[in-house]
């Protein structure tokens, strides 16, 4: 990982050199966050790294730090090292990376102002807390000028970005695999959720986004996280859940069935067929909407398929009956964030990209380019929200519907990096 990560680092300063020059930056200051309480209490909510810090390297857990980098000059880190007994004091760095920072520490909240550059007239400041360093005299606080063009740089993956989603993915693979297993030994949604976490050696808070562990009817629920504490003889399970790596995100999603439900178990399998077909059409310079029009189709090739119409599949899809099926977007960006930044600007000044009309749920509406990374996922559900309209209309055959609400919905959710040779699935090789 070593020669990944160094040219990681060298692509980010290439691109930070160039934009400080040009709005008169010598210094940068990125600042990791803190760990926030919650309103009138003394509790923290979980920390979370400013994301941007750690797309320079992987620190996820050290609050009050600093990045500093001087356009030209070797970066430095400056670590905050609590030095008390009510807390757990941060690990010692290690990692190939560390050669590619001098790194120092300070002790105290009240010597902040002590590590940082003296003078701030020509320094920029990016970071979540900006009320704090309102009277450290720097130049900006948060220039969007930089911020772009990082978020920008961001949507085009280095070989190590790349190489941390494969590593997530083989992470969350191993999980979902332990919770399928619990799902069909009749655990409940909450257990089969603990299995997963104790298949990571996680804690709630270091899954990149909350577990959708639905049990039948529940999966219907797109974002369905609350949990039933109580084991039934559940049918049907989706699972949508990640994992990471040195900060870099799975986001996974397998549907299951057990033995004795022949129909939606081949629902699941139509499901993931579209995906792997949604995948076979990518293309450089395709709009991504192209794939969530390749989803429509091939959701109303199942709709006719499974008999939930009593038209055919063109119809289906001409008078746009897939939406109330599959009313979700085809997928997004991944990266340090699961719904990865990027997708609403064109270029690294952050002019604004027209999204979607015709698909307002769908994330990415961009061409596809070399180097990016991005989610696949279709799916089909019955969901009586969006079909009571329709009720009683005769081109629905409510018999089939009836018959496949218990189960709720089926998804199939990969992750796709665009090569210059190829598209590759960076999820069926750890999860088929």
């Amino acid at each position: 990982m070593r020669e990944l990560y160094k040219d990681h680092l060298s692509k980010i300063l290439c691109v930070l050199d160039q934009t400080m020059q040009e709005n008169d930056y010598d210094e940068i200051v990125l600042y990791s966050g803190e760990a926030k309480t919650i309103y009138l209490d003394d509790n923290r909510y979980p920390y979370k790294v400013y994301t941007n810090f750690k797309y320079f390297l992987p620190v996820l857990k050290n609050p009050h730090s600093f990045i500093r980098y001087k356009r030209g000059e070797k970066p430095e880190l400056i670590v905050f090292q609590k030095v008390d007994y009510w807390d757990s004091q941060p690990k010692e760095l290690q990692g190939e990376w560390t050669e590619f920072f001098n790194i120092t520490y300070y002790n105290s909240l009240d010597d902040m102002q002590k590590v940082l550059p003296t003078n701030l007239k020509n320094t920029a400041f990016l970071g979540e807390e900006i009320n704090r360093f309102e009277n450290f005299s720097f130049k900006s606080l948060n220039d969007y000028a930089l911020i772009h063009v990082l978020h920008f740089s961001r949507t085009i993956k280095s070989a190590y970005e790349v190489e941390c989603m494969r590593r997530a993915n083989s992470l969350a693979s191993r999980a979902h695999i332990a919770a399928r297993t619990a799902f069909l030994e009749g655990k409940s949604e909450l257990e089969t959720h603990l299995v997963y976490l104790k298949a990571l050696s996680y804690k709630e808070e270091e899954v990149p986004y909350t577990n959708i562990v639905a049990f039948d009817e529940s999966a219907a629920i797109l974002h369905y996280v609350d949990y039933k504490t109580h084991e039934y003889e559940a049918k049907s399970f989706l699972l949508d859940a990640g994992a990471s790596y040195r900060g870099y995100h799975a986001d996974i999603t397998r549907t299951h069935v057990k033995e004795g439900h022949e129909s939606f178990k081949d629902l699941i399998q139509a499901v993931d067929a579209s995906c792997l077909n949604i995948i076979s059409k990518i293309k450089t310079n395709m709009n991504y909407e192209v794939l969530q029009e390749q989803m429509h189709l091939d959701t109303a090739e199942i709709l006719a398929e499974f008999k939930f119409m009593n038209i055919s599949a063109d119809e289906i899809y001409e008078k746009e009956y897939t939406k109330l099926f599959s009313p979700a977007g085809v997928g997004h960006y991944i990266g340090l964030q699961v719904h990865d930044i990027g997708n609403t600007i064109s270029d690294k000044y952050g002019k604004a990209h027209t999204m979607s009309k015709k698909h307002p749920f769908l994330r990415l509406n961009k061409n596809i380019e070399e180097n990016n990374v991005f989610t696949i996922e279709p799916g089909v559900y019955v969901i009586d929200q969006l079909l009571k309209n329709h009720l009683g209309k005769k081109e629905f055959n409510w018999d089939v519907i009836s018959h496949f609400r218990s189960y709720g919905g089926a998804r199939v959710e990969d992750s796709v990096y665009i090569n210059k040779n190829e598209v590759e699935n960076i999820t069926r090789p750890y999860l088929p």
